[in-house]
């Protein structure tokens, strides 16, 4: 039999698993060991393994939520092309934020902890529909473990600032300094790998309530901001260039492109993108789209870019956003 050979980031990835009891969790991190798991023989039987782990532990997930009297707040069962997370301490703005960009009704007010339980809303970009869901506040008070379940297991991190006080730097670093306690630390896009126990999440700061007169003299400082390594954007639900323009930067934040599929003869189909991540090649592409034609694939043709009008490409070529593929067999 052939080793198994695993890397340091399995066992990493098996460490967590071991430490939490999160049933979703324990899923997401038994899909994650099987994406870093090389493929070959040696590692055959273990694979089988963590496929049977995870339809067990699947089946216990919809027993449970069939029995429970309530929500599993533990766990937003995804929709979309992605889930972001808005997160920030009270009045940090997140409840006006999700009901101006998804319409979903989330209790905003003037006074802190208007939010008790996560508020999942479906925001419009183009083409796709993205999952927000706005939680509880970030605060040294208190607040449930299960706020930092769902942080952990989200695709991005919305991490929102008020601008309308002086205070929003030292808010700042406390939102931070919270979330590295229960062992998230915020990185720039496309940081989302495990490191032992740490779970390191893609994040975009967002400083809030750019309408308000006090923000004025925050706006600058905020911009120029030092502390944090990831990107950084101003919002008010009040302007709609600053509304296109987080919306635009949440789809860039989730390192995804969409792709559009033509058969030879006939239209492009504009109608049902298929949502990929970043970096995807053709081949890869194909398989998403239909496993049996992926197989039999020769080339493709692609029509996007000014570069590409039906341009033969082979299996390894990177898609970008907005491709249209024509597979040939």
């Amino acid at each position: 039999m052939m080793p198994a050979n695993l890397p340091p980031d399995y066992y990493a990835a098996e460490r967590r698993y071991r430490e939490t009891g999160n049933v979703q969790e324990k899923i997401e991190i038994l899909r994650e060991m099987l994406a870093i798991m090389p493929k070959h023989k040696g590692t055959e039987h273990l694979q089988g393994d963590l496929k049977r782990k995870i339809a067990k532990l699947q089946s216990q997930s919809q027993k449970k939520q069939v029995r429970g009297s309530g929500p599993n707040l533990d766990h937003i069962p995804r929709e979309g092309a992605g889930q972001v997370v808005l997160v920030g301490m009270p009045n940090s703005g997140k409840s006006s934020m999700l009901m101006k960009l998804t319409h979903a009704h989330s209790e905003a007010a003037d006074y802190p902890f208007s939010t008790f339980k996560p508020v999942p809303g479906m925001m419009s970009f183009e083409d796709i529909q993205i999952q927000l869901i706005d939680l509880p506040p970030v605060s040294e008070r208190y607040t449930e473990s299960w706020v930092f379940n769902i942080i952990r297991l989200a695709d991005l991190v919305l991490l929102l600032v008020d601008l309308s006080t002086d205070q929003f730097e030292n808010h700042l670093s406390e939102t931070i300094a919270r979330l590295e306690d229960h062992k998230i630390s915020l990185r720039r896009e496309g940081e989302n790998k495990p490191q032992g126990t740490i779970a390191h999440k893609s994040t975009l700061l967002v400083g809030t309530k750019t309408d308000n007169p006090l923000s004025l003299n925050n706006v600058e400082n905020f911009r120029s901001i030092d502390r944090v390594d990831f990107p950084v954007c101003t919002f008010s639900i009040h302007d709609p260039q600053k509304v296109n323009a987080l919306k635009e930067a949440i789809f860039k934040g989730l390192r995804i492109i969409r792709i559009y599929t033509k058969t030879p003869g006939e239209k492009i189909k504009y109608d049902q993108p298929y949502v990929l991540p970043l970096g995807t090649t053709v081949f890869q592409g194909a398989m998403v789209i239909h496993k049996e034609l992926a197989e039999k694939m020769k080339y493709a043709r692609l029509w996007g870019s000014d570069k590409y009008h039906g341009q033969r490409v082979e299996r390894d070529y990177v898609i970008q956003d907005r491709d249209i593929i024509e597979i040939h067999t």
